[in-house]
Parts: C-alpha cells; structure tokens; sequence
C-alpha cells in the first residue's frame, strides 16, 4: 500500500527532554509506548505494514538558523525505526518556503503539496508544529487529493502536551495528549457540499447530521 505521510517540521529545536509518549492518549488508542519527538510516529508503529511504499513529506520553514534541518533528521530517524521493523520502504520528501504569509508564498506551497500527491495513496497529517497558515493548506491539499487522486484520508492528527516546571524551576512537558481531527476535515468537505434555500434550512440540515452522527 502506498501511504503519504506530511508533517510540518518545528522551528524550535527539539532536545532530548521532549520526547514523550502518547500511547492511549487523547481520543486515540495506539499502543505504541516509547517516546517520541513526533505524534505521527505514534500513529504510523500501528499503520506501516510489511512492504508498504512510504513518502514522508516534511514541510519546512526557512530560518537563519539550522534547527529545522535537525529536526528533520531526527523524524526520519523515528519512521526509519518502525519502517526497519515492518520492512516497509520508505522515501523522503521536503518542502521549503520563507517565513512569510504573501499570497504568491502560500501558492507555490500549496503547488508543492499538490506535486507531491499520488493515485490511490492512504494519506496521514500531522499538524502539531509549524506556522498557523499551514494547515488550511494541508486541508485544501487533502480535498484536492481525495477529489482528484483517489486518495483515501486516513488520520489528522496533532499532539498536545502542557508546559511546567520540575522542582528545580527547569521546563518540562507534561499531560500528553493525542488528537485525531480528522472528522474536521469531513465536516469541512460536507459544509462546503451542502445545499440548502436558506441559511436556516443549512443549520437545520447541519443539527439532522450531527444527531444521526453521535
């Protein structure tokens, strides 16, 4: 099976002192116990199957400073572990684009996800780190994707963690959550799909669904 994996890439630099586990956290129940930098990696211990063809994506943002780059060897060094164990194939993409939210920015980013996709691919997300702007564009990549390539949406996701302090005073993670969104992506889908004479017909229409929905 082919699975495309995008991931945005934090800016910050990730020490050894925040991996964390997520197993059966949030509204998920993934298995996998070890500590990671990455939520995906989580995800993927439970996905990857024997001979599956992988992409991962990292979608990155230009800095004066080399902690992107870092931080994305160490996500490939967390996928090629479970890859290696499942005997998966696994390739790596990279999109890179300024720090600036111009409309011509975000359109040759959108066109970098786009070129990326490929017929028939089971596609997973995560949106934990990067800029704000980042995962309307994943959203609108994924509806392209599902409309025109086939592509099967399988899990958004993003990890949650609080920020306090060891007895020390030093800063420390705590109370990992992990969230799949991925609803919110369908919901976005059936929104933008919904017909209806008026606006109170469309809120009618949208309450039938969340009931037959629970």
């Amino acid at each position: 099976m082919k699975k495309i994996i995008f991931i945005n890439i934090p800016m910050k630099e990730l020490p050894e002192k925040n991996k964390i586990s997520y197993a059966h956290s949030g509204n998920t129940n993934y298995h996998y116990s070890e500590k990671v930098y990455y939520p995906i990696t989580t995800v993927m211990a439970g996905k990857i199957q024997q001979d599956d063809e992988i992409k991962v994506v990292s979608i990155k943002t230009k800095t004066e400073n080399d902690d992107t780059d870092t931080n994305e060897r160490k996500l490939q060094s967390e996928l090629k572990v479970i890859a290696d164990i499942k005997r998966a194939h696994i390739q790596y993409e990279c999109i890179e684009a300024p720090f600036v939210e111009t409309h011509k920015n975000n359109e040759i980013r959108l066109q970098k996800l786009l070129q990326s996709m490929e017929q028939d691919a089971e596609i997973y997300a995560d949106i934990t780190f990067g800029q704000k702007s980042l995962p309307m564009l994943l959203m609108c990549a994924l509806n392209f994707a599902e409309k025109f390539f086939n592509a099967n949406i399988r899990n958004i996701i993003y990890g949650k963690v609080e920020f306090a302090k060891d007895t020390e005073g030093n800063p420390i993670l705590t109370n990992p959550e992990l969230y799949d969104v991925t609803s919110l992506y369908y919901l976005n889908n059936l929104v933008g799909a919904m017909k209806a004479s008026s606006g109170f017909e469309a809120l009618k229409n949208l309450e039938q669904f969340f009931l037959l929905s629970k």
